[in-house]
């Protein structure tokens, strides 16, 4: 049987990391991660590889090329389901765990989510679970230099958001609730970028995707409005972040540092983008966070919700042109019943 250099372990030994972090972080076992370093497994699992270092944050072109070292293929679309059941085991534990750009963020996502509670949101926007799958996917500025680790890691990121969209219809169902809080200059700011010089080449799609992101918003918010709670704020809060299990003593924040600027897929790779953490000093301060926000809430759109903030988000979109797109996208939801919101 050949042997095979243990690459995955020289990777981990250079990270500094202990093996519990990592068994955390990357949902491997710390069993199955002490068998490896201590050189009882000659071949780690394909998934396994890929998993570890994707919770490293190693691209999708430097895991193909450390699988490679193990005579396996580069990663597609079959391998997904194997990395995803090993997401599912990540913990969410630990003062502080780093969240980077590149796909790691959106790994982490999806068990945070799953552990339920009421949701509390904080940014510039709606949830982007609203969003269209393509929006999704377009407001993404990382490439993979290799084109077949691109095509995988949009493969791979199309199957996250679908995975977090299923969670997300789970907790509903179960009656969790979902608080989300907008900056009101900061929302305009994004419209602005978004649907503002509608006459320029390749506007349209993107302005179509925009009006259906929000359109699944108001369909949500008017459908079940005990449920999904939005306030338009007259603050505009430092960090964006996100709570799960808000109102219990499991508590856990998701906070993301806000960036100005992206530069080249290299460059963003190297960046801490924020962190999660349960620690009771941080899980308290962000709470005063949520506190402010609720104060700063424009009272107005709160006393006839959530037909006022609808006809808030619906003046923003008549200042472009596309309110009636708007209703008639509402419109078509409806007819539909939709069920995903």
């Amino acid at each position: 049987m050949r042997h095979f250099h243990n690459i995955v372990t020289d990777i981990i030994d250079a990270s500094g990391q202990r093996l519990n972090r990592i068994s955390k972080t990357s949902g491997i076992s710390h069993t199955y991660l002490t068998k490896l370093i201590q050189g009882n497994i000659n071949r780690p699992g394909k998934d396994k590889v890929a998993s570890i270092l994707l919770s490293l944050n190693y691209s999708i072109t430097e895991i193909n090329k450390v699988l490679a070292a193990y005579d396996y293929r580069p990663l597609n679309p079959h391998d997904i389901p194997a990395i995803l059941l090993n997401n599912r085991k990540r913990k969410i534990e630990g003062n502080t765990l780093p969240l980077y750009d590149n796909i790691h963020m959106r790994l982490l996502l999806s068990p945070f989510e799953r552990l339920g509670g009421t949701k509390v949101l904080v940014k510039n926007m709606p949830s982007v679970l609203f969003m269209p799958n393509d929006l999704y996917l377009g407001r993404d500025a990382t490439r993979e230099p290799d084109p077949a680790a691109e095509s995988f890691r949009r493969e791979f990121a199309a199957a996250l958001i679908r995975e977090r969209k299923a969670i997300f219809r789970e907790n509903r169902r179960t009656g969790c609730r979902f608080e989300t809080y907008i900056c009101r200059k900061c929302l305009a700011d994004y419209l602005q970028q978004r649907l503002g010089n509608g006459n320029r080449p390749g506007a349209a799609p993107q302005r179509e995707r925009v009006v259906h992101y929000f359109a699944n918003m108001i369909f949500a918010h008017r459908r079940r409005p005990d449920q999904h709670l939005t306030r338009i704020i007259d603050r505009c809060a430092y960090f964006e972040f996100q709570f799960q299990c808000f109102d219990t003593r499991d508590a856990k924040v998701f906070f993301l540092g806000k960036r100005l600027h992206d530069f080249d897929n290299h460059s963003n790779q190297l960046n801490v983008l924020g962190f999660t953490s349960d620690a009771p000093a941080t899980i308290a301060l962000f709470r005063n966070e949520v506190d402010l926000c609720r104060q700063a809430a424009d009272t107005e759109l709160i006393a006839d919700y959530p037909e006022a903030l609808i006809r808030y988000i619906s003046a923003q979109f008549e200042s472009f042109g596309l309110r009636e797109a708007l209703q008639q996208a509402v419109a078509q939801l409806a007819a539909h019943l939709r069920e995903e919101f």
